[in-house]
């Protein structure tokens, strides 16, 4: 009787254990794959990196990876969806501090939200190319914003690629 206690104790322990790795496992897998989007937008490879941060934000909903999602949304043209995504941000991202890359700025989520659907705005409300840029940042618009159209889509993972290869090959 006391040994089939002791089993069961056993048991329960490696039981949650076990349970705490996967969940610790889990977290990496979204930290790995948070890591490989953001690399992939840094190369350019918008559509690819997109369709990795929403399977980010599927696992992991916070304001840093929403933010980069809409990010994404906005490289690939998809203006509409990252006004959703930066409409939300900008109440609920207020206050919340994030890093940009290698470069070490940071900034606060929600006000760059808010600065986003402006620029949005004013790009959807007459801008044109020849008549200079809202901010620096609007300066250095990716060439990935511009191939695929500028339709509200979702694309596989084979169709994003080959939407990167056409990007790069401009």
């Amino acid at each position: 009787m006391r040994n089939s206690k002791a089993v069961l104790i056993a048991a329960a322990i490696g039981t949650l254990t076990f349970g705490g790795a996967h969940a610790a496992l889990a977290q990496s897998d979204v930290q790995t794959l948070s890591d490989k989007a953001l690399y992939n937008m840094a190369q350019g490879d918008n559509w690819i990196a997109t369709n990795q941060q929403k399977r980010v934000v599927a696992a992991a909903p916070t304001i840093q990876n929403r933010f980069n999602l809409a990010t994404g949304y906005q490289r690939t043209g998809r203006l509409e969806t990252a006004k959703t995504q930066y409409q939300a941000l900008a109440a609920e991202g207020e206050g919340t501090v994030m890093e940009q890359g290698w470069r070490s700025r940071s900034f606060d989520a929600g006000l760059e939200s808010a600065d986003r659907l402006l620029y949005i705005d004013w790009l959807q409300n007459g801008a044109r190319r020849g008549s200079g840029a809202a901010s620096a940042g609007g300066a250095a618009s990716n060439v990935s914003a511009t191939v695929g159209g500028t339709g509200e889509y979702e694309v596989t993972d084979e169709q994003a690629r080959a939407l990167d290869r056409q990007a790069r090959a401009r």
